[in-house]
């Protein structure tokens, strides 16, 4: 019998990939419940190439998890087999401007879908508690953090993840619920906000602006960086590996942000970014908060036997390229 997945969060960036990676490999049904933030766009959804032979097995709900979920919209949803919580509040500048929001969406919205859990999904196979990196705060040079390294988080958005990861552990403890915790990278892909750092950028340089990095010389930010459909491909593996009340690194390469930005250059002018086309951002000055480095140790899903399919070399320029045929995305 197919199986039903519940997606948080998936008419968003990260989960309309997954929405499509669940459809192309699996004969999964898909629930999707989102408020349509700023971030959420039903488009993106029906811009996927599957989308029009597999919608079928697609249903939308509208719901904001700030409130619960009652017993009309769980008949709505039905009796599910897992759930991928992808519902979030995701950026820093937005979380050091008001946290409020972060800490309703990231914190209050967990809680309430664990307590629809506890009373309306009795016979959930797997719980996955999507979550970020940044909760482990910054990582200095030559540190990956493992999965059971301290928290840490150093910015209201990440603290915010922090704390719902936190009331995931609490209820599979507190209830037995079969919660496992992902951590990830800067993901990115296709049909990304143009808030972000790769479609700012490419943004950026095509209306001929200086292209704004965070950092001085010598000392560039740098992150891990992951396409999304590796994202995807790494939960589904999980859905059969992965342990209640365990946490997993979901790792990609490290790269600067000079390095991504002077390739994004490449494929659009043949050529690195020139020195005054570069506007340098101390961020101790210019955005408390913000960590020069992040990274993870993704030894442990090794381990177990997953691999990331596609290489950021083998990624990266061809999403490039695809944003440069598909503006309407950027927002120019």
């Amino acid at each position: 019998m197919s199986k039903k997945l519940l997606l948080t969060g998936g008419a968003g960036f990260v989960g309309h990939h997954l929405v499509e990676g669940v459809l192309k490999n699996t004969d999964w049904e898909i629930v999707i419940l989102d408020c349509l933030t700023y971030a959420g766009n039903l488009n993106r959804l029906t811009d996927i190439l599957i989308w029009e032979k597999e919608k079928h097995r697609v249903k939308f709900i509208w719901h904001d998890l700030k409130s619960p979920i009652a017993e009309t919209t769980h008949k709505m949803i039905g009796d599910l087999d897992y759930i991928w919580n992808l519902a979030a509040e995701s950026h820093v500048e937005r979380s050091l401007e008001d946290s409020i929001p972060f800490v309703m969406s990231n914190v209050l919205g967990t809680a309430n879908l664990l307590e629809y859990i506890k009373h309306y999904q009795p016979n959930l196979k797997k719980f996955v508690q999507f979550s970020t990196d940044e909760v482990y705060g910054p990582a200095p040079e030559g540190v990956y953090y493992k999965e059971w390294d301290r928290l840490k988080p150093s910015n209201p958005y990440s603290g915010a993840k922090a704390g719902g990861d936190m009331m995931a552990f609490a209820f599979a403890h507190s209830f037995g619920l079969p919660i496992l915790i992902t951590r990830s990278m800067n993901i990115f892909g296709e049909r990304q906000h143009p808030e972000k750092f790769i479609p700012k950028t490419v943004k950026t340089i095509l209306e001929g602006k200086p292209v704004l990095v965070h950092g001085v010389p010598g000392q560039i930010s740098s992150r891990c960086w992951i396409h999304a459909r590796n994202v995807c491909d790494a939960l589904l593996f999980l859905m059969e590996k992965g342990e209640r009340e365990d946490i997993y690194n979901i790792v990609g390469e490290e790269r600067s942000a000079l390095d991504l930005a002077n390739r994004i250059s490449r494929i659009i002018k043949n050529r690195d970014l020139a020195e005054n086309e570069i506007e340098y951002l101390d961020y101790h000055k210019t955005r408390p908060g913000h960590d020069r480095r992040y990274a993870l140790d993704g030894t442990k899903l090794k381990e177990m036997g997953w691999q990331p399919k596609f290489t950021l070399d083998q990624s990266f320029d061809k999403m490039i390229r695809w944003m440069l045929e598909n503006k309407k995305w950027l927002k120019l």
